[in-house]
C-alpha cells in the first residue's frame, strides 16, 4: 500500500472512530429521553461513511478489518476498560479475564493506541523482571503493541505458567528490554510497618481475605494507643471492591457506598460495627491507585476524615458488562460505578488533599523518587508540618 492510500485509510478511520464512539455512548445511555433516535442517527451516519470508504478507496478494502479498527478505537475512546472483542477473541479473552494479573502481577491498559503499565504488584514476576508503573509497552514477543488490540495484550499476559515474554519498554525516553516469565506467586497481605514515628498500614492488594487479615492489625493499633496512622495505597490496583468496603468498615460505621447503574442501585455497603480504631489518617495515593483502592480511599476520606496525600489517582472504579453482537463478537462496556459514602461515582481521579507536584518539591529533592516524596509528605502532614493544598478541579 503506498503512502497516499495509507493516509486515506487512516483519515477514514479517523472519521469512523468518533461515529462509532457516538453509537456506543448512545447505547450506554439507552432509556434516557430521545436516546433511541440518537442511536439510529449515529448508526445511519456510520453506515453511510463506511459505504463511502469502501466505494471510494483505490483498492478494495477488507470490511471486517475496517470495522474492527473502528470498533477497537471507539471503545478505547470511551475508557481504558471498555473493549471490543471479535468473535474469535471472545473465548480466549474470557480465559484471560479469569487469570487477570495472577501470573504477571501487571495491569496493562491502552490509551490512544499506546499500551502502558498501570501497576506492578509487590513480589510478582513483573516486579522481578524490572517493570515499573508508567512504562510504555512498545513490543511484546517481537510485535509492536501499536498493531495489537487490547484483548491480544490481555491474552498474552495471561498465558501458560512458564511462558517467557520478551518485551521492550520505553521509560523516560529510553528503550529497555525485559523478560517476563509468567508464574504463580503468593500475593502480599496487609502488614503494619513503621514510618519514622508513625505506624503505617500497607495494603499491597485488596483481596477477599484482606479485611480479616487487617482486623488484628487495626486492633493492635487501638491497644497501642496510636493516635495517627498512615494508610499506604500507592500502586494498589485491581482487587476486590467488596474487600475495600470490608476494610473501610474497620474504620467507619454506617453507609459506606453503593454500586449504581444509572438510577438503580445494584448493591449497597454498610459498616455495621463500631470502628476498631479512631484517629488521624493520611492515605498515600498515586496514579496507580485504582479501582478497589480508590473506593477505600474515598471511604476513609468521607467517613474517617482522612487526608489523601500524593498525586491524583487513576479514576475508575466500575463494572464492565458484556454486550453480545450479531456474528459472535462482544463489547465489554462500563455500565456501573462504585460510589463512596457521599454518593459521587468514582469515575474520575481522586484529587489529593495534599498534592505532591513540581511546585511542592524542594531543590534538594529533585533526585528522589516520587514514591518516597509522597511518603515524606504524609509523615510531615501527620506531624503538622504541611498545610493541606486546595483540591484539584474536578
Amino acid at each position: 500500500m503506498n503512502r497516499g492510500r495509507a493516509l486515506f485509510l487512516l483519515l477514514s478511520l479517523a472519521v469512523l472512530v468518533p461515529l462509532v464512539s457516538g453509537v456506543l455512548w448512545s447505547a450506554s445511555r439507552t432509556g434516557a429521553s430521545g436516546d433511541e433516535d440518537s442511536l439510529y442517527k449515529y448508526l445511519a451516519i456510520f453506515s453511510e461513511v463506511l459505504g463511502l470508504v469502501r466505494s471510494s478507496y483505490v483498492d478494495e478494502t477488507d470490511l471486517a478489518h475496517l470495522v474492527v479498527g473502528a470498533m477497537d478505537g471507539s471503545t478505547e475512546a470511551l475508557d481504558p476498560f471498555s473493549l471490543y472483542l471479535p468473535a474469535a477473541a471472545v473465548a480466549p479473552h474470557a480465559r484471560a479475564a479469569e487469570v487477570g494479573s495472577a501470573l504477571s502481577g501487571l495491569i496493562v491498559l491502552r490509551s490512544r493506541g499506546i499500551a502502558y503499565v498501570v501497576s506492578v504488584e509487590e513480589g510478582s514476576p513483573g516486579e522481578r523482571a524490572g517493570f515499573e508503573p508508567g512504562d510504555v509497552l512498545a513490543e511484546v514477543g517481537g510485535r509492536s503493541t501499536r498493531e495489537m488490540a487490547g484483548w491480544e495484550i490481555d491474552t498474552l499476559f495471561a498465558g501458560e505458567p512458564g511462558a517467557r515474554l520478551e518485551c521492550e519498554v520505553l521509560r523516560r525516553g529510553e528503550a529497555e528490554r525485559k523478560t517476563l516469565e509468567l508464574a504463580r506467586f503468593e500475593p502480599a497481605g496487609p502488614r503494619l510497618e513503621q514510618a519514622e514515628e508513625f505506624p503505617m498500614l500497607r495494603l499491597p492488594r485488596l483481596a477477599e481475605s484482606s479485611a480479616a487479615s487487617a482486623r488484628p492489625l487495626v486492633a493492635r493499633l487501638a491497644e497501642s494507643g496510636a493516635a495517627k496512622l498512615l494508610v499506604d495505597l500507592r500502586g494498589v490496583a485491581g482487587g476486590s471492591v467488596d474487600a475495600a468496603y470490608a476494610v473501610g468498615a474497620l474504620f467507619a460505621r454506617g453507609p459506606l457506598g453503593e454500586l449504581r447503574e444509572r438510577d438503580r442501585a445494584l448493591a449497597t455497603f454498610e459498616g455495621t460495627e463500631e470502628p476498631l480504631w479512631r484517629g488521624e489518617i493520611a492515605v498515600l495515593v498515586d496514579g496507580s491507585t485504582l479501582g478497589a483502592a480508590e473506593v477505600l480511599a474515598t471511604i476513609l476520606r468521607e467517613r474517617a476524615g482522612a487526608k489523601l496525600v500524593g498525586v491524583p489517582t487513576f479514576g475508575w472504579a466500575g463494572v464492565r458488562s458484556p454486550v453480545d453482537l450479531e456474528g459472535g463478537g462482544r463489547l465489554l462496556l462500563t455500565t456501573a460505578f462504585y460510589r463512596g459514602p457521599e454518593g459521587a461515582p468514582i469515575d474520575e481521579a481522586l484529587a489529593p488533599d495534599l498534592l505532591v507536584d513540581e511546585l511542592s518539591i524542594r531543590f534538594g529533592e529533585r533526585e528522589r523518587k516520587l514514591r518516597d516524596l509522597i511518603l515524606d509528605r504524609g509523615i510531615r502532614l501527620l506531624r503538622g508540618e504541611a498545610e493541606s493544598a486546595e483540591p484539584l478541579a474536578a
